[in-house]
C-alpha cells in the first residue's frame, strides 16, 4: 500500500472504531427507551412516602407530577420542610428501571468517593443497604444526601442553615424499605 492507502486505511478504522462507539450508544439509548416503557410508580405514592414533619421542621409544601421527554418517563415528589432560617428539601424520583436515565441523575453510584476539608465531607456510603452519596459544609451549614434505591428511584435530601444532624434525621425519617416495595 502507498502512503495514501495507509492514511485512507487508518481513516476507515477511526470511522470504524467511532461507528462502533455510536453503535454501542445507540444500543444503550434504546435499551434506555425499551426500560422507559416500564411504568413507573404513581407520583401519589412517592408523595405518600414524604414525612409530614421532621424533628424541629414543618412540613410547608408537598407536589408530585409525572412527565414524559425522549422516550422516558419519570415520576417525581418533592416535599419542603423550613424552621426558622433552616430548610430541608426532600426529592423522590423514579426513572422506572431506565438505566440510562439513572446513570445520568446517579452516576456517582458507580464511584467511590471519600474526601474531607477543613469545613466538610463527600463521600459515597450506604444507607438502609442502598447506594448512597453524602455531603456536608460546617462552614455555610448545607449539604446533601442522595440515596439510589432499588436501581431505579433516587431520593434527594438537601438542607440549607441546618446542621449534619438534622440532615442526617431527615434520611432517616424516610422509609427507604417501603420505598423499594414500590418497585413494579
Amino acid at each position: 500500500l502507498g502512503a495514501t492507502g495507509v492514511h485512507a486505511q487508518q481513516a476507515g478504522a477511526g470511522a470504524n472504531d467511532l461507528g462502533a462507539l455510536m453503535g454501542a450508544l445507540g444500543q444503550m439509548m434504546q435499551g434506555g427507551a425499551t426500560n422507559a416503557a416500564a411504568a413507573v410508580v404513581d407520583f401519589r405514592e412517592l408523595k405518600a412516602l414524604l414525612p409530614t414533619e421532621l424533628p424541629g421542621f414543618k412540613r410547608t409544601a408537598a407536589s408530585g407530577e409525572k412527565s414524559s421527554a425522549m422516550g422516558m418517563t419519570i415520576a417525581l415528589s418533592e416535599g419542603r420542610y423550613e424552621a426558622g432560617e433552616g430548610s430541608i428539601d426532600i426529592k423522590m424520583s423514579d426513572y422506572g428501571g431506565t438505566g440510562f436515565a439513572t446513570m445520568m441523575a446517579a452516576g456517582w453510584s458507580m464511584q467511590e468517593i471519600d474526601r474531607e476539608t477543613e469545613t466538610g465531607f463527600e463521600r459515597t456510603s450506604t444507607i438502609g443497604g442502598h447506594k448512597a452519596k453524602e455531603q456536608y459544609d460546617s462552614a455555610s451549614q448545607s449539604g446533601s444526601t442522595e440515596i439510589l434505591v432499588a436501581g431505579r428511584f433516587l431520593v434527594e435530601v438537601t438542607g440549607n442553615n441546618v446542621s449534619a444532624e438534622a440532615l442526617k434525621t431527615a434520611v432517616e425519617k424516610i422509609d427507604l424499605a417501603k420505598l423499594a416495595a414500590l418497585k413494579k
